[in-house]
């Protein structure tokens, strides 16, 4: 049975703006014209079904197949991340933000250390040398050698104290998960 907007707004019980705001917020009461192209024909059976569905989705969430279903494919979304993360931990690609801070920490650590330790190490190679180029030199070549050892990255060192995991741990994890 086609309906009009006036009459399908009595027949839900609601008004006619109402159902203006439904169509347009939730994209619900889908219509045809009526043969002469003037007004917006309902399907009155369409209709009620469709507002049934969205007051028992809006009074009871998550009771609902469609909910369920988007929920179920979040988690799968969820979970791909995870092995996508797991993977690049595993090629070396990503690490734990406590290992880096541990791996630069030490690695500041050293540098200050070489630094400092430039002074006792030049003062007798440069002692009694009158020519400036040639202290120039050996100090540029101690400060290089300190700027050496800040540019040696080596992903193993980063996590050295972690086991590496092995990928058949990873696919039993993953088997856990879904229980």
């Amino acid at each position: 049975m086609e309906v009009n907007q006036k009459e399908l707004a009595e027949a839900l019980g609601l008004s006619a703006r109402r159902v203006r705001e439904l169509t347009r917020e939730y994209g619900l009461f889908e219509s045809g014209r009526a043969g002469d192209g003037t007004r917006k024909k309902y399907i009155l059976s369409r209709c009620v079904k469709e507002y049934i569905d969205y007051k028992v989705e809006a009074e009871a969430p998550g009771g609902t197949n469609l909910i369920k279903e988007k929920e179920q494919a979040e988690h799968e979304q969820i979970k791909k991340k995870i092995s996508i993360l797991k993977l690049r931990k595993l090629k070396r690609e990503l690490h734990e933000a406590e290992d880096v801070e541990n791996f630069l920490t030490d690695m500041l650590i050293d540098f200050k250390n070489y630094l400092t330790a430039i002074p006792a190490k030049v003062a007798p190679l440069v002692q009694g040398e009158d020519d400036v180029n040639q202290i120039v030199s050996i100090l540029e070549k101690e400060i290089y050698a300190a700027l050496d050892e800040l540019s040696e990255y080596d992903p193993l060192a980063i996590d050295h104290e972690k086991t590496i995991v092995d990928y058949e741990d990873l696919e039993d994890d993953e088997e856990g998960d879904e229980e």
